[in-house]
């Protein structure tokens, strides 16, 4: 009887050993499974997000070359204004328009530099990226606003530029 009940509770113990162990590596699967999924939703999030931040930059740049543009022609206009006027009033404008011409390449320049950087680390795109990117727009739009804004202090021809940022 005692043989007969250590054989039984033998068997048990192996059924349940067999048993545990096949749940082991069912369990190792799911979590195996689970993580390559987690790796390929993580690499999908990250193409979106560099897709989305590319699309964004693309835009700020196109708005921010086309207000430079605008500033430019201003420029021009402005000195084909004053070049009419008296020589007092004309050596004080073409000094202030000169500076705000210097401000205008320097905002090109910086632009450029930005773009440049921009494309060596979109693939490294993260959270610090995004707020120094962030801090970058919100400087250079203050810059070119103020460019945009000493241009309308300066003369104000029939056709202005109109606040676009």
């Amino acid at each position: 009887m005692k043989i007969k009940f250590l054989s039984t509770t033998m068997i048990i113990l192996m059924v349940a050993i067999s048993l545990s162990s096949c749940g082991e590596t069912s369990r190792k699967e799911n979590i195996n499974e689970t993580s390559k999924d987690l790796k390929q939703a993580e690499k999908q999030s990250k193409e979106e997000l560099q897709a989305t931040v590319k699309k964004n930059w693309e835009k700020f740049k196109s708005e921010s070359e086309s207000i430079i543009e605008k500033s430019d022609a201003q420029i021009k206009k402005i000195r084909a204004v004053i070049a009419k006027g008296d020589q007092k009033e004309q050596e004080k404008l073409t000094k202030e328009l000169d500076s705000l011409q210097k401000k205008n390449k320097e905002l090109k320049d910086k632009l450029a530099q930005k773009e440049h950087s921009f494309k060596e680390t979109l693939l490294e795109y993260n959270e610090k990226a995004k707020e120094e990117e962030h801090k970058f727009k919100k400087q250079f739009k203050r810059d070119l606003q103020e460019v945009v804004n000493a241009l309308k202090k300066t003369i104000t021809p029939e056709e202005g530029v109109e606040d676009e940022l």
